[in-house]
């Protein structure tokens, strides 16, 4: 019988494109959808925030992700909170993802670091 790990990605990555002609706001968006000026292609301008990821995490472990600025980190939380799709691969968690997408969203200044995370998780349920 083996463990189920409670998240799992396997071969995972993330593209962004920057190209000029894919809208970068909403309102760009329904601009562009109804303006009468013709489209020209442009060059294309991707990013890759993740790419070929593998790693799973086992119920009662913990992980911590390591490293520079752009290296992909909040771009792999997004993902896990299901607030981006991957390009390629696949994300499986199995459980509740609570996501606090502001620093200090959420957390009160005169309780330690372990209060607040009980305090959140109980209003989570």
């Amino acid at each position: 019988m083996s463990i189920e790990p409670v998240i799992e990605f396997r071969g995972v990555g993330k593209r962004f494109d920057f190209s000029a002609d894919t809208p970068q706001s909403v309102l760009e968006g329904i601009v562009s959808t109804f303006s009468r000026r013709p489209r020209t292609p442009r060059k294309r301008d991707d990013l890759w925030a993740l790419r070929d990821v593998d790693f799973q995490v086992l119920p009662g472990q913990c992980m911590g992700l390591i490293g520079r600025n752009g290296s992909g980190k909040s771009t792999a939380l997004k993902l896990i909170a299901r607030i981006l799709r991957p390009t390629t691969g696949r994300i499986v968690v199995r459980g509740r993802v609570s996501a606090l997408l502001e620093l200090g969203a959420g957390f009160h200044h005169d309780l330690t670091g372990r209060e607040n995370i009980f305090l959140n998780a109980s209003v989570l349920g």
